[in-house]
């Protein structure tokens, strides 16, 4: 906004340098963003935060200048009078609010035989330091009194009132309006305007009528001293693609106790420099000016808040200097809010206040303490087993991605999940952005279709990232950590090994490597049913009866849907499942000290037997004397029957106790060789 600063020093009871003037301005928040002189007066373009409506005017600025250098204020008589004043409804100008939410509160005064002429030179210079052209002395006077005291005024041509009365009330279907600036406007029941008894004569908050503006030959007129609600205000401004002086503080909300005292300041310069007298009494209709609030501030929450001690007798003389009038009650300050204040609403707003003019420079700058909790000692250890999850799978040559949380119905419907449950927005930017995800799945193979598209023939991604879903018992969506993994394409080949396809093998073993560097105890692999994955080729990773895992192989037609032609292999893990089952702790142990010794086994089982049934079996048998059990063989085809398996299996027994011998070794072996044909019905080849 801008502020001319002959005009801010007729507000001050003492002169004051400019220089000195914009440091106490930007130091107490309105930052001086440009100066210009225009015709030997300093112009100071200053920045204005939305919550400080009462700064949008030269008075506004005064009193912050006033609060910062200690410089009292003084204001026009006709103000300092009629301020916080409540006039007489029937007065001389007849006025019916018809709409009190959208009007709390309309002023009018009738001043007749005025003569409508050229401003005074130093008005039209000072309408031109705020960027405004003078039209007349009228208008001028209106638009002097908005810049002046920040409440909007506009004048009719009393004798163009139909009726010689106002109505506010809301457009009717099918009215429209010419504004001053003479383009035809639409209206309707959403916007409000100001009539006379039969038609619209200005848009209200915003902009007058051409059929009722002030020309030369305007004789009598009325001056209009209004509030509107700021809602009202800018929707109507969308609406009409219209922007004025005033609708932009109406917006923002003026002043109550200003609205009778700017009138009587029009009247008081009308009367000075155009002449003519007022018609009867000004008329109030509307609502009182309120009640000026409140605010109990405790002294004590100022060095806890502040972290810095001020006294206070330094607080209670900012608390002046701002015009808020403290008070000590026992160990409490009850200050007194001006209603151009509508900033200030509790103590918090009191404090920032105080080191606002306390100054922020003398704060001193410290870091907080902080005490970690439960809480914070739990998302670290799930930040490590992120952490060590990227370490291992970028170890193995993976990509890290980083997808949208946001995705389209379609797209959860490819994978087949139920769309109970969802978390869907209520007005999302785009049909591909309406649904929180459940899954990663779904992201997982967008971008693995994107880089296929674009022949990047060898993908191994993986993302840690949050799916959404609805809590059935508390109604609140859930924000849940996972982890997915997907591979694709072909595995360049080397002096040794050819090309080939990857495939259900490459990520059962990323899998399997990870769960073993993780630490993951006591899970296991099995088969399970996923909506996206193929019936054979769909693994389930258990933990004390709990999936907290899936892998597998993509179905062909869910691969489609995605618009992916290759044989494609994914995985999806709750962290939180994970990390039940890690061990996170590294732990070391010494090298076995005793020989161990291996045995070959060869069975041949039915189809449907999986091999976790298998290692079950032996590892039931052995007990601690088995270490490892490792498949060399797998058969099938001819010289074995349809629904039979031949499997190979290397067996390495050890103790830590002594040196096996053959003997036991072989009495070991025997169990298992029976175990095997007794409870899964193998033939020992």
């Amino acid at each position: 906004m801008r502020v001319s600063f002959d005009w801010l020093k007729d507000f001050l009871e003492t002169k004051i340098d400019i220089v000195k003037a914009q440091g106490f301005l930007t130091m107490s928040g309105l930052e001086i963003t440009a100066t210009t002189d225009i015709e030997g007066d300093h112009v100071m373009e200053i920045e204005v935060t939305p919550n400080r409506p009462d700064c949008l005017s030269i008075l506004g600025v005064a009193r912050e200048l006033s609060a910062a250098s200690g410089v009292s204020v003084k204001l026009p008589d006709s103000v300092r009078k009629n301020y916080m004043k409540k006039g007489n409804a029937r007065g001389g100008a007849k006025i019916e609010i018809l709409d009190k939410n959208a009007c709390t509160r309309y002023v009018g005064c009738v001043m007749k035989n005025v003569k409508v002429a050229p401003s005074p030179k130093w008005l039209s210079q000072r309408l031109s330091a705020m960027g405004a052209r003078s039209v007349n002395n009228i208008v001028d006077i209106t638009n002097y009194v908005l810049f002046e005291l920040g409440q909007p005024l506009h004048a009719f041509d009393l004798d163009k009132l139909e009726g010689k009365r106002i109505i506010v009330r809301r457009a009717r279907k099918g009215e429209s309006i010419v504004t001053i600036d003479g383009i035809n406007r639409p209206l309707d029941s959403n916007i409000l305007v100001i009539a006379d008894a039969v038609k619209p004569v200005a848009i209200a908050g915003i902009m007058g009528g051409k059929a009722t503006e002030i020309t030369d030959g305007t004789k009598n007129i009325l001056i209009e001293s209004a509030c509107f609600d700021p809602v009202v205000v800018r929707k109507a401004c969308r609406q009409l693609g219209l922007a004025s002086e005033s609708s932009y503080r109406f917006e923002r909300r003026v002043d109550q106790g200003m609205i009778f005292a700017s009138s009587a300041r029009a009247q008081e310069l009308v009367k000075e420099i155009a002449g003519g007298k007022s018609d009867g009494k000004i008329s109030d209709a509307g609502s009182c000016p309120e009640k000026e609030k409140e605010i109990t501030l405790s002294p004590d929450e100022i060095p806890r808040i502040l972290g810095v001690d001020i006294g206070q007798e330094k607080i209670k003389d900012i608390l002046k200097k701002l015009n808020l009038n403290p008070v000590k009650k026992k160990n409490k300050i009850v200050v007194t809010v001006p209603s151009y204040r509508t900033d200030l609403g509790k103590d918090i707003d009191l404090i920032e206040e105080i080191v606002r003019l306390y100054g922020y420079d003398k704060v001193p700058s410290r870091l907080p303490s902080f005490t970690p909790q439960k809480t914070y000692r739990l998302e670290k250890k799930t930040v490590i087993l992120e952490n060590e999850i990227r370490k291992v799978l970028c170890g193995m040559g993976l990509n890290e991605i980083m997808t949208y949380s946001l995705t389209s119905r379609n797209a959860i419907e490819h994978l087949g999940v139920s769309l109970e449950n969802l978390v869907s927005l209520k007005n999302p930017m785009s049909s591909q952005q309406e649904i929180m995800r459940p899954s990663l799945l779904s992201e997982m193979l967008e971008t693995l279709n994107w880089n296929l598209n674009r022949k990047n023939t060898l993908l191994q991604l993986f993302e840690l990232n949050k799916i959404y879903v609805i809590n059935k018992a508390t109604g609140q969506a859930d924000e849940l950590m996972h982890l997915s993994i997907g591979i694709c394409g072909s595995k360049p080949g080397n002096w040794k090994e050819k090309p080939r396809e990857m495939d259900f093998f490459d990520l059962k073993g990323v899998i399997e490597i990870l769960l073993d560097h993780i630490g993951a105890r006591d899970y296991k692999i099995e088969k399970t049913a996923h909506p996206s994955l193929k019936e054979n080729l769909s693994i389930s990773i258990n933990v004390s009866g709990k999936a907290c895992g899936v892998f597998g192989e993509v179905k062909e037609d869910t691969a489609r849907k995605f618009d992916i032609k290759r044989k494609v292999y994914v995985a999806e893990f709750s962290l939180d499942d994970l990390l039940g089952c890690a061990n996170l702790k590294k732990t070391s142990r010494a090298l076995p000290k005793y020989p161990s010794v291996k045995r070959d086994i060869a069975i041949l089982l039915d189809d449907t037997i999986n091999a976790s049934g298998i290692y079950d079996v032996i590892k039931e048998e052995a007990r601690e004397l088995v270490r490892s059990v490792d498949v060399f063989d797998f058969y099938k085809g001819q010289q074995i029957q349809e629904g039979k398996k031949s499997l190979a299996y290397t067996i390495e027994y050890r103790s830590d106790e002594r040196t096996l011998n053959d003997k036991e070794v072989n009495e070991v072996h025997k169990k298992v060789q029976d175990a095997l044909a007794k409870r899964l019905g193998a033939q020992i080849r």
